[in-house]
C-alpha cells in the first residue's frame, strides 16, 4: 500500500514587492474609471455635479500615488547607499588582507 499524502493548501504570504505597486496602480485606475462612470450617471439623474465628492476622491488618489512614489524613491536611494557602503567596506577589507 502506498502512504496517503495529505493535501494541505499552501499558505501564501503577502509580500509588498515591485509587483504590488503595479497592482495598486491598476486597482486605482479601475476604481477611478468606475467612479467617473458613477459620477456621470449621478449627474444624468440629478442634474447636479458632486464637486466636493469628486475633489475628495481625487485628493485621496493623488495622496496614495504620491506615497507609493515616495516609498519607491526611498527604497532605491537606500539600496544605492547600502550598495555603496558594501563596496567601500569590501575594498577596505581587501586592502587589509594584502598588508
Amino acid at each position: 500500500m502506498k502512504p496517503k499524502k495529505s493535501r494541505k493548501a499552501k499558505k501564501t504570504s503577502f509580500f509588498a514587492n515591485e509587483r504590488f505597486a503595479t497592482k495598486a496602480v491598476a486597482v486605482i485606475g479601475v476604481t477611478t474609471a468606475i467612479f467617473i462612470i458613477m459620477q456621470y450617471v449621478s449627474f444624468l439623474v440629478t442634474g447636479t455635479e458632486q464637486a466636493t465628492l469628486i475633489e475628495y476622491y481625487f485628493n485621496a488618489v493623488v495622496i496614495e500615488c504620491g506615497a507609493m512614489m515616495l516609498k519607491r524613491v526611498v527604497e532605491v536611494a537606500v539600496a544605492r547607499i547600502k550598495k555603496k557602503e558594501q563596496i567601500d567596506t569590501n575594498n577596505e577589507s581587501e586592502e587589509e588582507n594584502y598588508d
